[in-house]
């Protein structure tokens, strides 16, 4: 199962939009069978997160306030999809994110964040769910079991606040 929700975001978009985005390496299309059937030039696009913030010492203590105090752990990305890019379906491993924080069977979990109302041709979909009409604040949250994908045909860049993380226990 995956949830839906609404937050109001305290951001400056225009600080989110000037960050030194770094282009994604593109995992091994070879095991990547849905991305096949693009140009490697337009699969997924740029990022900028904890670790490229500390790599590019960068000022990142603003981005506490964007992060769920609920977590156990809990990493922040921005993402930006250009126009005609495409980050094609897939299910999340994790690996890095498990490898730095030494986690071995813990439930990962990833919310995304749409930072900007949508525009026509911007498009999310998780299973069988096409999500479009997005409004700033609005995101939606999934464990790995959850196939995804997201594409941009607009005219604009897409941003995203991705965060990933483990939920406390319970008990």
């Amino acid at each position: 199962m995956y949830n839906k929700g609404h937050t109001e975001l305290k951001i400056d978009i225009d600080r989110i939009k000037a960050l030194p985005y770094q282009r994604e390496d593109i995992p091994d299309l070879n095991e990547w069978t849905e991305a096949q059937a693009y140009p490697k030039s337009i699969i997924t696009d740029s990022i900028c997160s904890d670790k490229s913030a500390e790599q590019l010492n960068l000022e990142w203590s603003w981005t506490d306030v964007l992060r769920i105090d609920d977590w156990k752990v809990c990493a922040l990305s921005f993402y930006k999809l250009s126009p005609a890019h495409v980050t094609p379906w897939h299910t999340d491993h994790y690996k890095n994110f498990k490898k730095f924080y030494k986690l071995q069977d813990e439930q990962v979990i990833r919310r995304m964040v749409f930072l900007q109302n949508w525009k026509p041709g911007q498009i999310f979909c998780i299973d069988e769910e096409t999500i479009t009409n997005w409004k700033a604040g609005d995101w939606i949250e999934w464990t790995p079991e959850h196939r995804h994908m997201g594409a941009n045909h607009s005219e604009e860049i897409r941003y995203t606040l991705q965060l990933t993380g483990i939920i406390q226990d319970l008990y």
